[in-house]
């Protein structure tokens, strides 16, 4: 009778848990539900900080299975959507900018910052409040009617720079290296692991097109603060914008103020007493309150995100993968209200095999009469560009980097690590010469190197041939401009890389004409599945923020190191020849 006493209270307990489990679920939901349900106040101030990655496609950020990360991430082009529609929103009386960095690619930062010019057309106004501004939240200041500074701030204008560490000499002391094989006398993604400085070669691609991108930069910064790009380039060589006085001497701001001061401002400007709270409301809570139509129309265009770097036999989101993009274009094949797709791409590049199998899902899309349009984004190279070169059309920023048009193979070789540094040895027994090629405890002979670099070369000669017949160029003109050489996207545009310098809506509108359609829905691919605590956590951040906050959880440069580290963890995992950007560059 006690078992059966102990078991049933078990039972009972463990059922009122659920129960109370169950309860605190829908109070949860509901309580986010409510908050979602809240509506725009009239005379609202939009607040945007651009502190977080924004992806090209909502959401599409790698993220582990186990992660219950509760935030959104609007992509790209919401964002954009989402500008235009305050644009007309009456209850939107203008736009405050507080962005201290602002960690975007060179193509997206200025997609934001036309997007924002746009907004300025509407007559409603910008302002810009930081107590310090980097480069990239500068630009996007600079659209503002007036930028505010705190009187101890800086703007940090001081020109594009890359600082690559090479691991060469450390590998040497631990006994690790790699043997490397590359086609391509500018591609120089492998440097760091044979070399111990930039090559040459190196140096010259990588000062060209950061000269280019800080002139596009440059442009834009005069065109709105009315600062001649020589002065400018005085101001950026002798920094300065090192304190609040010399940024006023120099036209980079129109005022001095502390926050408190600032705010005053804005209840002047929209007539509140100073008693009265100005009404903000922040970019992703408007984007969850407004409704952003994708068309009504029977036929549809497809754009298909291709972000992140090229994976193979991975299955993640804010990667490009075979397994996932597999099934988008089955997906995409097998609808056919589908008249026309457009591809768009940010990504640096990675695996060859993953990048000839979307390849050959464009072909094949072409093949069947479907129009396809590459819009490219802050990155298109190397494998980027291998998935784009047979599109019917290209378009690029005029600041993205593409090319890159060149293949490495890396396979670790940790013989003296193990012999001389840990004391073990290996021996072996082989059916043929051949039997252990590619294991990681012997040098390879000269037979196995000249395999390995004839594959690389077959792989290279491959890329060439896949561009000359996309782009109706001969291997010999492709090879000219290739060798894993990156460009900006204006550079891109004169070789006959793209067709057009344009941003995605332009993509759209070509690959709509193409299919001989006027009226079309829009839908976006790969389809994104919400992790199910999304909505959970979510609430109890927004309850009590400060429980899941870190230092560098807005840190745009600590997360900078960690993107930095993941790209090297890429590189020395797979095993099979890449077609991969040498770094990225991003502005902060």
């Amino acid at each position: 009778m006690k078992q059966f006493f102990k078991f049933f209270t078990a039972s009972c307990l463990g059922t009122l848990a659920a129960l109370v489990l169950i309860i605190l679920v829908f109070t949860i939901f509901g309580s986010y539900s409510a908050a979602q349900a809240k509506k725009i106040s009239s005379n609202s101030i939009l607040e945007i900080d651009f502190i977080k990655q924004i992806p090209e496609k909502s959401n599409n950020v790698v993220s582990g299975d186990f992660d219950f990360d509760g935030e959104d991430y609007p992509g790209l082009r919401t964002i954009r959507r989402a500008l235009a529609h305050a644009q007309e929103d009456p209850k939107i009386k203008g736009i405050v900018l507080s962005s201290k960095s602002v960690p975007v690619g060179q193509a997206t930062l200025f997609e934001l910052h036309d997007a924002l010019l746009k907004f300025k057309d509407s007559g409603k106004f910008i302002y810009a409040y930081e107590d310090y501004y980097s480069q990239s939240a500068y630009l996007l200041a600079s659209t503002a009617d007036s930028i505010f500074l705190n009187p101890n701030g800086l703007v940090e204008l001081k020109g594009y720079g890359a600082l690559i560490p090479f691991f060469k000499p450390l590998m040497d002391k631990v006994g690790f290296k790699f043997d490397i094989y590359y086609a391509g006398k500018f591609k120089s993604a492998t440097e760091p692991f044979r070399r111990e400085s930039m090559s040459p070669e190196n140096k010259f691609q990588t000062r060209e097109y950061l000269d280019d991108l800080f002139e596009m930069f440059a442009q834009k910064i005069s065109q709105n603060r009315g600062i001649s790009q020589t002065s400018l380039n005085t101001i950026v060589n002798e920094f300065e914008g090192r304190n609040a006085e010399k940024c006023i001497e120099n036209k980079l701001i129109d005022k001095i103020a502390y926050h408190n001061e600032f705010v005053d401002f804005l209840k002047n400007k929209l007539e509140i007493k100073s008693t009265k709270k100005l009404k903000t409301i922040d970019l992703e809570d408007y984007i969850s309150k407004i409704t952003l139509s994708s068309g009504s129309a029977k036929d549809k265009v497809a754009i298909v995100f291709a972000e992140g770097d090229i994976l193979y036999n991975t299955n993640a989101k804010g990667q490009v993968d075979d397994l996932r993009y597999l099934k988008t274009f089955d997906r995409i094949k097998r609808d056919e209200k589908i008249k026309a797709v457009v591809l768009r791409v940010n990504s640096p590049g990675g695996s060859a095999l993953t990048s000839d199998i979307i390849w050959s899902e464009i072909e094949e899309l072409k093949s069947k009469g479907i129009p396809v349009v590459t819009s490219m984004g802050d990155y298109a190279a190397s494998g980027g560009y291998y998935i784009a070169c047979n599109s019917d059309s290209i378009l690029a920023a005029s600041n993205t980097l593409t090319g890159s048009i060149g293949v490495f193979s890396m396979l670790p070789n940790m013989k003296k690590l193990f012999n001389d540094k840990v004391g073990i040895m290996f021996d072996t027994v082989k059916t043929h010469d051949l039997s252990l090629m590619n294991n990681f405890v012997y040098d390879p002979n000269s037979r196995e190197n000249i395999i390995m670099q004839e594959g690389t070369d077959d792989l290279y000669s491959k890329f060439l041939g896949r561009v000359a017949d996309g782009r109706n160029m001969t291997k010999d003109q492709v090879h000219e401009i290739a060798q894993g050489r990156v460009w900006s996207g204006s550079k891109a545009l004169d070789l006959g890389l793209v067709d057009k310098i344009g941003s995605l809506d332009d993509a759209i509108e070509i690959a709509a004409n193409m299919a001989e359609i006027e009226e079309y829905k829009l839908s976006e691919y790969p389809k994104i599945k919400e992790n199910p605590f999304k909505a959970i956590m979510k609430a109890f951040e927004d309850s009590n923020a400060s429980i899941y906050s870190h230092p560098l959880k807005n840190n745009a440069k600590a997360k900078a190191l960690y993107k930095d580290f993941q790209s090297l963890e890429l590189m020395m995992q797979l095993d099979q020849p890449l077609a991969r950007m040498p770094f990225q560059i991003e502005a902060y």
